[in-house]
């Protein structure tokens, strides 16, 4: 609580914690090295034999199994030890600058909200909050943008809620479930944010009626775009791709990669 009740005073008066505009972050140099290589993406993930995707249509949801990995300490695996989603970036930096910091520090997850792709009271965007109890001072760590600085100096971002430990991390989970009609955050690239999503169509979500989508949205643009469409609609099976904003973001590699994975999918619906 009295963490919370800190970011809150942050938010109205940041001069009542700290003056000193000209100081870096604790450890800066350390903790960029670590998470400058580190890219948002879930494509290579998604993407490996191991993971599988299945549907409930009575519940009306979508999971994807073997999406997250651990190792033999419990930690997140990263793909090629760098690509993740925001949660699993946020999971894997907070391991790796703990042996950095002492008792003077202490460490959160926070959903926040971010204007650029991230922006509604709905968002589930994860970072790290690192709190200097010697002088109250918080510092908003966000590894999917490679953002690292005071919490009064990223006045763009606001807090929804914090965290101790996420609960996919606690629980050890493999698998990951959504509703019908529920995007996921994909890749971001070239201003590009693509997610992908089970929907209905028309309102009916049966094994005649699923479309899988890969929808893009421009930095700061609240409409996305369908890209890809594949999938099945009153019996008929659908596909179409954008070329023209794909060959923008995806190799043509990837491409076949991507829509080879989605095809195996849809055959085991």
């Amino acid at each position: 609580m009295r963490f919370f009740l800190l970011i809150a005073l942050i938010a109205v008066c940041p001069s009542a914690v700290h003056s000193d505009a000209m100081s870096s972050p604790p450890f800066y140099d350390a903790i960029m090295k670590i998470m400058v290589p580190l890219e948002y993406s879930g494509v290579p993930v998604m993407v490996k034999p191991r993971v599988a995707l299945s549907v409930d249509f009575g519940r009306r949801t979508w999971t994807l199994h073997n999406i997250h990995e651990y190792d033999s300490q419990g930690v997140v695996i990263l793909e090629q030890g760098r690509f993740g989603l925001c949660a699993e970036l946020a999971t894997y930096l907070f391991e790796k600058i703990k042996p950095l910091l002492d008792g003077r520090y202490e460490v959160k997850f926070a959903m926040v909200t971010e204007p650029g792709f991230f922006s509604t009271d709905l968002s589930n965007h994860i970072v790290l909050l690192l709190q200097d109890r010697s002088d109250g001072q918080i510092y908003l760590i966000d590894p999917s943008f490679h953002k690292y600085a005071r919490m009064k100096d990223l006045a763009e971002y606001q807090v929804i809620n914090t965290q101790d430990t996420l609960s996919f991390v606690r629980d050890k989970s493999h698998d990951v479930s959504f509703g019908v009609d529920q995007a996921i955050p994909l890749y971001i690239k070239n201003d590009f944010l693509l997610s992908f999503s089970v929907t209905s169509v028309d309102g009916k979500f049966d094994r005649d009626n699923f479309i899988f989508v890969i929808s893009a949205n421009r930095r700061n643009k609240f409409a996305g775009r369908d890209i890809v469409l594949i999938g099945r609609r009153n019996k008929e099976f659908e596909d179409f791709q954008d070329r023209q904003v794909l060959n923008q973001l995806l190799t043509e590699g990837e491409i076949n990669i991507l829509f080879d994975k989605l095809k195996s999918w849809i055959e085991k619906v």
